[in-house]
């Protein structure tokens, strides 16, 4: 017979556990209410410098430098949200190698680093943990910073590969291609329409054209960066919330099953102790 005391353990054990997923969900659905305001404030300011990083107008890839930036999660429940990010910069490393690309890897947190240090043995030249750990320390400061250090890396191309948010049961693995500082400038160069509207500004602004052009790029590269963590997080949230929703119901499910199975036992116990007494009660 089923010990009654054993199972009702387990159903508060469960109990206990549905009630850890609600607080988690609350969290990340508070985060991602947070993070929609901020994403949706950014958009106006994003928008002007993505027709800088038009990839119909890059040359193609192909004998170049290239370096490939997923960006992962080390917090919980982020396994498949993770996994995502490793196939989608597994089939890009391929893609640029097919094309006989160099490639190398700037991985941001712990998991990624693991993993990546595993796969690609070799790629790894440089690793960021802190990044992706407090994403309301952010700041375009920040990634300015970060911009900076791939900058000086002097790729031909850089990608950023992160989870764009679509809705709260929908994230989607995006990329973003960078092209070099010269391919940058030789853009600028072509495009008449924006180098007249940037001489106009540095004149107004009395600043050095080279210098204004340096920091046009920095910039550009910092606020995409900033795009992608945030995106990234954002999706993250939204697996998070949909991972405790699915792990609440089947916790749900369980404590119904045991609940059940506690109570056919508790009453089994019963009717075995009375069964006992009454027998107990004729033998005397």
């Amino acid at each position: 017979m089923i010990n009654p005391r054993k199972l009702k353990k387990k159903v508060s054990a469960y109990e206990k556990f549905r009630d850890i997923t609600k607080s988690i969900q609350l969290v990340a659905l508070s985060n991602i209410a947070e993070l929609k305001d901020t994403i949706a404030s950014r958009f106006l300011s994003i928008t002007p410098f993505l027709v800088f990083f038009d990839v119909e107008l890059y040359a193609e890839c192909k004998y170049m430098n290239c370096l490939v930036i997923p960006i992962n999660i080390d917090k919980n429940c982020c396994g498949p949200h993770n996994s995502e990010i490793f196939k989608s910069t597994n089939n890009l490393i391929e893609y640029l190698e097919e094309k006989d690309n160099t490639v190398k890897l700037f991985t941001t947190g712990k998991k990624g680093r693991m993993y990546f240090i595993n796969h690609y043995t070799g790629y790894l030249i440089k690793n960021i943990e802190k990044f992706n750990k407090d994403i309301g320390t952010l700041s375009i400061f920040s990634c300015s910073i970060l911009g900076e250090k791939i900058i000086k890396l002097e790729n031909d191309r850089n990608y950023i590969v992160f989870k764009r948010f679509i809705n709260i049961f929908k994230q989607e693995p995006s990329c973003y291609e960078i092209v070099s500082y010269n391919e940058f400038l030789t853009l600028l160069v072509e495009s008449s329409s924006l180098v007249e509207s940037i001489f106009h500004r540095v004149v107004l602004d009395n600043k050095d054209y080279s210098n204004y052009i340096n920091d046009l790029y920095l910039f550009s590269l910092s606020i995409l960066l900033m795009d992608s963590f945030e995106e990234n997080e954002y999706s993250s949230l939204g697996a998070r919330i949909v991972a405790m929703d699915s792990a609440k119901k089947n916790a749900g499910k369980l404590i119904d099953i045991l609940t059940l199975a506690y109570n056919r036992a508790r009453q089994e116990y019963i009717t075995t102790e009375l069964n006992e007494i009454v027998s107990c009660a004729n033998f005397v």
